[in-house]
């Protein structure tokens, strides 16, 4: 019998974002993808997730390399924190491997482990191939909403699988670059043992609006427009953005980027070739005061709400050259991730009270996803013709919805395989089937990259749910209260009254000779404290100070 391939999802499999599936055939694996979570809820001070890379070296096993799908935060943003503990050769198309070395490179909060990585990024083309350990990967060319996107072929002496990472059929892209199905229908024909297929929008019916359509509409808004024009999208969509440049020369106007994401971008594009080098197209934004209103188009960052992006700091006006007029206009060319309503919505209120005329995608075809619609996928999945198939990238219902679309093309319910992270797959002899179960884990990170404790997280839910009350107490030689318990509460009411009381059940609660540490003093005083708030009250801190050292000697220290 013959080794088996293990797949095995670290992330992506139950929830939209961080990106990352193991492949191992005995014992040398390859990640496809490492990506990262944002926006995570009821989860003060965490900037992102990544997943838990325990499971690249349970069982002895080797990480021969990482195989990057496209650019996508979702896709690239663990990078850092994974070659911080590991090292790893990292492949990707050109464009792919700049955006992961200018993460590795100028992020000030990389690693200074993985910045010295980023040398070991390799460019491959798309539609080239290369060989590592004991895998033969194959780009494919597919569109999706950064350029030089591909599917990946993976071949192992186990079996063929083909992940699509993130696609859609979109037949008039801005590029004119479409998804390669002929490629992808030589595969079944020629047999493909499983498939695994983005499910992002496996709920929405139909096929998807094209981008030169989207491209279309922009020009038409920014032609109508009198005043100014600001388009705020998402910092990697370099077609979009080639398409508002585009737009712009055609009205006679100047380009103005507003946002570090959205000029690091463009500088890559241009590099590329998939946006204009002309350097009179761009404006600075201290040269705005020198150019008439209705000769200016304004690209920003913010799309999603960010209290840093370029958005924000135009509607909140302070700022003279870029502060809008009533009558000028916002095109939001994005939609909406789940998550950000609150400070979208604080953005659109904002303009909305300077008069400024708001347009998104449920105003006006400004925004196509750069996800395949129920019919693209069904077309994909004929077209593949797999063995087995498994969807992935995305919450458990849209996995779910994307196994439907793969019985309604013909695929028989015992070929489908619908898994959450962690949940280990064996291809063996043409049979795909489940293993066991491994652990992944998630790690959250600060702001400066470091790693964060999840109960550091919930306590800090806690506190903040119901204030915080301290009690601080000091013991003399004897073991008895030196002074009256010191109580302070944050963002919970404490009246004179209160204060008293606590203050007095907290020194009848400690006139106990039994009370010989400082955990048991600290436990009686907080219990104190508890007791006088309902049962999900504040989080209580006690501070005992033993003076000449009482509780060290009864500690034994």
């Amino acid at each position: 019998m013959s080794e088996a391939l293990t797949i095995l999802p670290l992330g992506g499999c139950g929830e939209v974002g961080l990106n990352a599936t193991l492949f191992v055939y005995d014992g040398q694996a390859i990640l496809l993808d490492c990506g990262a979570f944002l926006g995570l809820q009821d989860a003060p001070g965490v900037n992102k997730v990544v997943p838990g890379f325990e499971p690249l070296f349970r069982d002895g096993r080797k990480l021969r390399g990482v195989v990057l799908t496209h650019g996508h935060e979702d896709h690239i943003g663990a990078l850092p924190a994974l070659l911080a503990e590991r090292e790893s050769p990292v492949f990707g198309t050109p464009f792919t491997c700049d955006l992961a070395r200018s993460r590795l490179l100028r992020d000030e909060i990389v690693p200074r482990e993985a910045r010295a990585q980023a040398e070991r990024v390799t460019d491959v083309p798309v539609g080239g191939s290369f060989e590592v350990g004991p895998f033969r990967v194959e780009f494919i060319r597919v569109t999706h909403s950064v350029p030089e996107s591909v599917a990946v072929l993976l071949e192992s002496p186990a079996g063929r699988v083909l992940h699509t990472g993130d696609f859609r059929l979109d037949p008039d892209p801005w590029d004119g670059r479409q998804t390669d199905l002929a490629r992808i229908q030589a595969l079944g024909r020629d047999g493909l043992d499983v498939l695994m297929s983005d499910s992002t929008n496996a709920e929405v019916p139909g096929v998807g609006r094209s981008e030169r359509t989207v491209a279309r509409e922009l020009e038409r808004q920014i032609q109508e427009t009198r005043g100014r024009v600001v388009v705020t999208m998402m910092g990697s969509h370099v077609h979009r953005m080639a398409a508002v440049a585009h737009a712009a020369e055609r009205a006679g106007r100047k380009l103005c980027v507003l946002g570090r994401t959205l000029e690091r971008n463009w500088d890559l594009g241009v590099k590329h070739g998939f946006l204009p080098s002309d350097p009179h197209l761009r404006v600075v934004p201290d040269r705005l005061a020198n150019l008439p209103r209705n000769r200016v188009v304004v690209l920003a960052t913010g799309s999603q709400g960010e209290w840093n992006g370029g958005l924000a700091r135009i509607s909140a006006g302070q700022d003279a050259l870029l502060r809008l007029h009533a009558g000028e206009k916002v095109i939001f060319s994005a939609r909406t991730i789940p998550g950000n309503e609150v400070p979208v919505r604080r953005l659109v209120n904002a303009f909305a009270r300077q008069k400024v005329e708001i347009l998104g995608p449920d105003q006006a075809p400004v925004h196509a996803s750069g996800h395949a619609r129920q019919a693209e996928q069904k077309e994909l999945i004929e077209r593949a013709k797999p063995r087995w198939f498994v969807p992935v990238y995305g919450e458990r219902a849209m996995l779910e919805a994307h196994a439907r679309t793969a019985r309604q093309s013909g695929l028989p319910e015992e070929r489908i395989l619908v898994v959450d992270n962690g949940q280990s797959m064996f291809l063996e002899d043409g049979t795909l089937r489940r293993g066991p179960r491994e652990e992944v884990s998630r790690r959250p990170l600060d702001g400066e990259g470091r790693v964060m404790d999840w109960g550091d997280i919930r306590e800090r839910n806690r506190i903040g749910r119901g204030g915080m009350v301290a009690c601080s107490v000091a013991l003399d030689r004897s073991g008895r209260l030196a002074a009256t318990p010191v109580i302070t509460a944050r963002g919970v009411p404490l009246p004179p009254e209160l204060r008293q009381r606590l203050e007095a059940d907290v020194t009848r609660a400690l006139d106990d000779p039994h009370l010989i540490s400082r955990e048991l003093v600290a436990e009686a005083a907080r219990r104190a404290v508890q007791l006088a708030f309902p049962r999900r009250g504040p989080e209580v801190e006690v501070l005992v100070v033993a003076l000449n050292g009482h509780l060290a000697a009864a500690n034994g220290e």
